[in-house]
């Protein structure tokens, strides 16, 4: 595929995510879960394009720690301090969960070398695998925080 039409496929799968998420918001449906079920559309975008799930699996536990971390500490902020609060919270968790999560996608990967399963760094696999990871991980703090009892507010 060449660049273009590789970025093409990627976004046939991003704006359903996008427009969805708008969907969520405007109609105060229950976040998490939603956030969850949504991790088959990126999904759906691997197994469609013929690509080997495990070669996007370093991604996805890269984007799952990341954005599921990074969720927690945007949450917190927002609770506490609304916008500015989940906008710090979200950049300063960003820079904190990128560090951890690469830090598990690049053992995830050697792990994986050292079995003989080559993951591949192909732009569809990795775009993909990454919002699918970072959509089940978000989803499933953010159900987590639901049935605990902390939501974020509407305003």
């Amino acid at each position: 595929m060449k660049l273009v039409k590789k970025a093409s496929y990627v976004t046939i799968f991003a704006l359903p995510v996008a427009i969805i998420g708008v969907f969520i918001l405007r109609y105060r449906l229950p976040i998490g879960p939603i956030i969850v079920g949504l991790t088959l559309i990126p999904i759906a975008g691997i197994l469609l394009a013929q690509k080997p799930m495990v070669g996007a699996i370093p991604d996805m536990v890269f984007g799952a720690i990341d954005t599921g971390l990074l969720t927690i500490p945007a949450l917190w902020g927002g609770v506490l301090f609304g916008v500015a609060g989940a906008i710090a919270g979200g950049v300063i968790g960003d820079a904190i969960t990128d560090a951890i999560a690469g830090f598990f996608e690049g053992s995830l990967a050697e792990w994986l070398r050292k079995r003989g399963i080559e993951e591949s760094r192909e732009a569809v696999t990795t775009s993909l695998g990454k919002m699918a990871g970072c959509l089940l991980g978000s989803g499933v703090v953010l159900t987590i925080a639901l049935i605990i009892g902390i939501e974020p507010e509407f305003s």
